[in-house]
């Protein structure tokens, strides 16, 4: 499958994988995986990203991958504990008052506009939304596993900052496996 390199996040979720990932590896760690990425980005990835800024968001899954490749963890366990710290670094400050106060249905309700202010492709989508469950489809954006990953312990974390207790989200449709979309089941009570 082609990459479409055309498809951007704004800087906020680089700027959260960029702490995460230097808390994580030591600096030998990351020279690797530096010298494993374009060089274009390895550039761009040794400084912070600006919030206004724009990434290819191949490029952060490559940069995810090869950082769980050379902390020798597996990159869906990796990306998804990086989508935890970027939910939890999403909600400092004055947000973290409305995550804390913000049911999850509440917060469902925003999921799509959050969407559309940080990536430039896609279009969420939360069905079959119940007291404590809904399906949350990603339509039209060409995720990989990485990115997948990333957002998975985006919601699930999110989630737990609403209140909610016994989360679980489960990825049950994946586009980089062939679906025609992704698609997440989120429990919680």
């Amino acid at each position: 499958m082609a990459v479409d390199e055309s498809v951007t996040v704004k800087g906020s979720p680089v700027r959260s994988l960029q702490r995460f990932i230097d808390a994580q590896l030591t600096p030998e760690q990351r020279e690797i995986v530096f010298r494993a990425l374009p060089p274009e980005f390895a550039s761009r990835f040794r400084n912070p990203i600006l919030a206004t800024e724009t990434i290819p968001v191949h490029a952060l899954n490559v940069f995810t991958e090869e950082s769980a490749k050379a902390r020798n963890k597996p990159v869906d366990q990796f990306a998804r504990r990086a989508g935890r710290e970027a939910a939890s670094d999403a909600v400092k400050g004055i947000y973290r008052f409305f995550a804390l106060v913000m049911t999850p249905p509440a917060l469902l309700s925003k999921a799509s506009q959050m969407w559309s202010s940080l990536y430039n492709r896609g279009e969420l989508k939360v069905d079959d939304q119940t007291s404590n469950s809904a399906r949350i489809r990603l339509l039209n954006f060409p995720s990989e596993p990485a990115g997948c990953a990333r957002i998975t312990g985006w919601m699930e974390r999110m989630a737990e900052l609403t209140g909610a207790k016994n989360v679980n989200v489960q990825q049950t449709q994946c586009f980089a496996k062939g679906a025609t979309n992704c698609e997440w089941v989120v429990r919680w009570t």
